[in-house]
């Protein structure tokens, strides 16, 4: 099914009747013929097609990096969308003139095939227009950002020598210049350095004036009952069913539905299932509430995925290995689900799961939003992952344990375990057997030895049925030592 898409490429507008589930990567490069955004694995794990998408809110846009490869055109209507043909400073293809990260990048050497050279500009530049002033930025920062970009042939050290000398040499110009007076906005200074190219000022109002157009080729179609897919983030169905997805009517949820929230209501955080691991992450309230998710989460993927991958995508595709699954199954979380005829239901998330990728959901509802208790002063939490890389892989074992604590007696635990069985695992007996214990050595050994019984661990590409059995009993350590560090012998768990 087509559906007229309205857009900003770069400095023009595009009206485009293509199907919804066409990647913007095909659209790019084989409708607009935008080469310098690359295919590489189009499975997000390389970022040679990462891509900026903005979105109008309130009177400014918002700049996120994103894999390309993954994104439906669908999702376009309404947005900008920058390739690095419209990093450039100069809009002509024959200017030689570079951006000041473009130019740190010649300059140290940080490129030799070229290649994947694009999705690292790109994904710096994203990062220069999140944060709110160019006097907050940092190395850490930008190198952070390009943790969904892979080069095979230089190494990293010349990218991060060239991050080192971008920052260095804008410290040096803001010491000199000043930082933004009080009448330049975060744009205009990126503007002024060249960092983006003029016709960005212009992208807030133009995407003002494409408002009235935003979902309402959409709007009433929220309850078609004919739809072969619903996609929230498109992470993994994209990568799974590409073309079964071009030949279906789909549904694209952060089109039809309002913008994603985290809130508190009577104690409970409750989150829109469109809302990207991205999101979660930055959210002040579970910063507030749990902050130790804010580094967890940095083990998800990575920068570009967590931008685009939603709750209700995680919760939905039901892998036995999602991180954001096994925490929110600890965190003992309920989901709402929502039919097209307008009923609601509530459920357990640990009841949602009936087998392998097997769900108590009927066809046409979707996961609606997701919510948990939040933490008091004695509630503890903690999640601990094993993979073959630290960064943007997958979990061979994962795991996750809420406990509330005191006087040193468990009043209420909750744990889960991934990668150990067909589905993401409650672990119903460990959390039961840990309420009314003490905090003590013992209770850890007993609890690991709990977990271990419970689950139905199978040989794979992640390891042996033996070597998961074992991480979980580790993994189930790790959480007491690492809450309880005071209370517990470590010499005595080990």
């Amino acid at each position: 099914m087509s559906q007229t898409i309205h857009y900003i490429l770069n400095n023009r507008e595009v009206i485009t009747d293509d199907h919804r589930a066409t990647t913007v990567l095909d659209a790019v490069r084989r409708s607009e013929h935008l080469i310098g955004t690359k295919e590489g694995c189009r499975e997000g794990d390389c970022g040679a097609c990462t891509v900026l998408i903005g979105e109008l809110h309130d009177d400014n846009v918002t700049y996120r990096a994103v894999n390309s490869c993954l994104l439906p055109l669908g999702e376009l209507h309404g947005k900008h969308v920058v390739t690095i043909e419209g990093i450039n400073v100069s809009e002509s293809i024959l200017s030689e003139e570079l951006t000041p990260i473009q130019q740190a990048v010649v300059d140290e050497g940080g490129t030799q095939c070229g290649f994947c050279t694009p999705g690292f500009i790109a994904s710096m530049t994203g990062y220069a227009l999140s944060i709110s002033s160019l006097s907050q930025l940092t190395t850490e920062g930008m190198t952070a950002a390009i943790d969904g970009n892979l080069c095979r042939c230089t190494g990293y050290a010349s990218i991060r020598r060239a991050i080192d000398r971008f920052v260095r040499e804008t410290e040096r110009s803001i010491s000199v210049n000043g930082a933004n007076g009080m009448s330049e906005t975060h744009l205009q200074s990126l503007v002024k350095a060249k960092i983006v190219p003029p016709y960005f000022l212009t992208i807030p109002k133009r995407l003002k004036e494409l408002e009235v157009l935003i979902n309402t080729e959409y709007t009433n179609n929220t309850n078609e009952p004919n739809y072969g897919y619903t996609i929230g983030g498109g992470t993994d169905l994209f990568v799974q069913k590409p073309e079964s997805l071009l030949k279906s009517n789909v549904r694209l949820l952060n089109s039809v539905t309002k913008p994603a929230e985290i809130r508190e209501e009577d104690g409970w955080c409750v989150i829109d299932a469109t809302t990207s691991v991205a999101d979660v992450r930055a959210s002040t309230l579970l910063r507030k509430h749990l902050p130790q998710l804010h580094d967890f989460l940095e083990l998800f993927a990575s920068t570009p995925i967590r931008n685009r991958a939603t709750l209700g995508g995680n919760i939905t595709n039901a892998s036995p290995i999602g991180d954001m699954t096994v925490i929110l199954l600890a965190l003992n979380a309920e989901i709402t689900l929502y039919s097209p005829s307008g009923e609601r239901r509530r459920i357990l998330l640990r009841n949602f799961y009936k087998g392998y990728k097997t769900l108590d959901k009927h066809a046409a509802e979707i996961v609606e939003t997701l919510r948990f208790r939040l933490p008091d002063d004695h509630t503890f939490f903690t999640y601990e992952k094993v993979s073959r890389r630290t960064y943007l892989d997958i979990a061979s074992v994962n795991s996750a344990l809420q406990l509330r604590v005191k006087g040193g007696v468990i009043q209420e635990a909750h744990a889960s375990a991934g990668g150990v069985a067909p589905v993401p695992l409650y672990l119903s007996r460990t959390a039961e057997y840990l309420v009314g214990k003490t905090i003590l050595p013992e209770t850890a050994h007993e609890a690991a030895a709990m977990a271990c019984s419970e689950i139905m661990p199978i040989s794979d590409a992640r390891g042996s049925v033996e070597y998961k059995r074992l991480l979980l009993r580790q993994l189930m350590y790790a959480h007491f030592m690492t809450l309880f560090p005071e209370l517990l012998d470590v010499e005595v768990i080990v």
